[in-house]
């Protein structure tokens, strides 16, 4: 069953054992097809969303309100079974929470199970989850589960995202004391994070060298890696010189940040980035998590989970999966 790593309780008394407590028993009971005990924890206006490429039959009509949601998960629970879960980030802000997981699971009677993985979101109210989202990486979860399950959507249709603009690296420090150090403290980190973003779409390498740490480590997950993306663990120039590559052959024309989660020195931001195939011209909105953990001013470690099947579209024949 679900193993959560061991977290530290902070001056919130207890508040991220709680969440941490409630996230660990809504996988257990997803796990063992516990609709009335999931219903629960669910408020009466709880309200389920997607992103990308990732909603997944049934829930590819979009938003789900609590009785269409509990549906969904039954008729999931009917057709796929959830052997397990591995936690590997886990971070709670205020009232909001997100985790990447990684799912053991496989179709009913339709042979061997295996991995794929997930992000979660969830804001909560008086101890019950009022929204959820899950983004899933469909290329691997088509591969686990009955052909036809996984459904990859076109754009749906929201505001075209705007680019941040980079600013000077931010000064101060993540503990800075006094009554609004929390505030701060997260102000902070979303800077560091969205000038990171901003020069990226810029292709300024120079400048995002410098906002990395010398000892900077990259840790992908999952199946969204592509070339000349890294797909193992990779220093910082390495890094670099892949999204150096990249940049060659998609223009990045901005991002809108959707969630953003910090807790204490790491972060964790869901966007939409629209990418540009310099070659074709094809033109396509991607979903990614990004998770960082800041030492310093500087980002010490990053791992990135991009919709790989939304990049599909751009790259079609070239990067086609095969088989």
């Amino acid at each position: 069953m679900l193993d959560l790593p061991t977290i530290s309780i902070d001056r919130a008394t207890g508040r991220r054992q709680e969440v941490a407590l409630l996230v660990r028993a809504l996988f257990a009971e997803r796990e063992r097809g516990e609709t009335p005990a999931m219903a629960a924890r669910l408020a009466p206006d709880f309200l389920y969303r997607a992103h990308g490429s990732w909603p997944m039959w049934p829930y590819r009509r979009g938003p789900l309100d609590r009785a269409q949601f509990l549906e969904a998960s039954r008729r999931f629970s009917a057709e796929v079974e959830l052997l397990g879960s591995d936690i590997h980030e886990f971070l709670t802000d205020g009232e909001s929470a997100a985790a990447h997981v990684t799912c053991h699971a496989g179709a009913r009677g339709a042979g061997a199970p295996g991995d794929f993985d997930l992000w979660i979101f969830l804001r909560l109210r008086e101890a019950l989850i009022v929204e959820l989202a899950v983004y899933v990486d469909a290329a691997k979860a088509a591969k686990r589960l009955p052909a036809g399950l996984v459904e990859v959507r076109a754009p749906d249709g929201r505001a075209r995202p705007q680019a941040s603009q980079p600013g000077e690296r931010p000064e101060g420090s993540l503990d800075s004391p006094g009554p609004a150090a929390d505030a701060r403290r997260r102000a902070y980190l979303r800077r560091i994070a969205l000038d990171f973003f901003a020069l990226r779409a810029k292709g300024d390498y120079p400048a995002m060298l410098g906002r990395l740490a010398s000892d900077f480590i990259h840790n992908p997950r999952g199946d969204w890696t592509k070339p000349p993306l890294m797909a193992d663990p990779c220093d910082r120039a390495t890094f670099a010189e892949s999204l150096r590559l990249i940049n060659i052959e998609y223009e990045d024309l901005g991002g809108e940040v959707h969630e953003f989660v910090a807790d204490g020195d790491r972060v964790a931001a869901h966007r939409t980035i629209k990418l540009r195939n310099r070659g074709s011209g094809a033109v396509a909105e991607v979903d990614e998590w990004v998770c960082f953990r800041i030492a310093a001013g500087l980002i010490a470690e990053m791992a990135s989970y991009v919709d790989n099947a939304g990049i599909l579209r751009l790259d079609r024949p070239a990067y086609a999966a095969q088989g």
